[in-house]
């Protein structure tokens, strides 16, 4: 069992390079099994629940848009690479430039290829994060007997903020219902 797992949703921890990870409360290194009997879940809870669940539903958000652009820049791609051939034969006479716009365009490809992997790439990388990182807090959650619906409203956009409303409803915790505003920026 990974007891920081814990205490990363505490408010109790202490950590510093002499001992590492120990709690406040105890100055003891955590030695639980199941549940911590000392912790206490509140700000910073809140705040990484908060955070990870807003996070994932905006690449969520994100997901069909970015698999778009990846295939429309593969078509593309391919299309330079392929369809040169066909595009040199109707406008360009010397054989010289036919080459050299070949070649250029086989390389334009070959980078549009080469860039749509990469950011779909980076894409699945964050949203793997965010995903794990929603599972890692929903497994300390669930030894506890707590769970919740999360409501996330995006309102108006000011200045290139955004503004949001989180409303969260818990079961099985001392606070039965949270509503945040905050603002992110775009």
């Amino acid at each position: 069992m990974i007891q920081s797992k814990h205490c990363d949703l505490c408010e109790h921890p202490k950590r510093d390079l002499k001992n590492g990870l120990t709690c406040s409360l105890t100055n003891e290194k955590p030695d639980f099994k199941i549940t911590c009997p000392d912790i206490l879940l509140d700000k910073i809870f809140q705040e990484k629940l908060e955070n990870v669940n807003m996070e994932l539903k905006r690449l969520n958000e994100m997901k069909s848009k970015k698999y778009w652009t990846f295939y429309l820049l593969i078509a593309i791609g391919f299309l330079l690479i392929i369809g040169n051939e066909f595009y040199t034969d109707i406008t360009l006479s010397k054989n010289i430039m036919r080459w050299k716009f070949r070649a250029s365009a086989i390389g334009a490809g070959i980078t549009i290829l080469i860039f749509a992997y990469s950011k779909l790439n980076r894409f699945r990388t964050k949203l793997k994060a965010s995903e794990l990182e929603k599972t890692k807090i929903d497994s300390v959650l669930e030894k506890y007997g707590i769970e919740y619906e999360m409501n996330i409203e995006y309102k108006e956009k000011v200045h290139g903020n955004q503004n949001v409303k989180i409303t969260t409803e818990y079961k099985n915790w001392t606070k039965k219902r949270t509503t945040t505003p905050c603002i992110i920026n775009c």
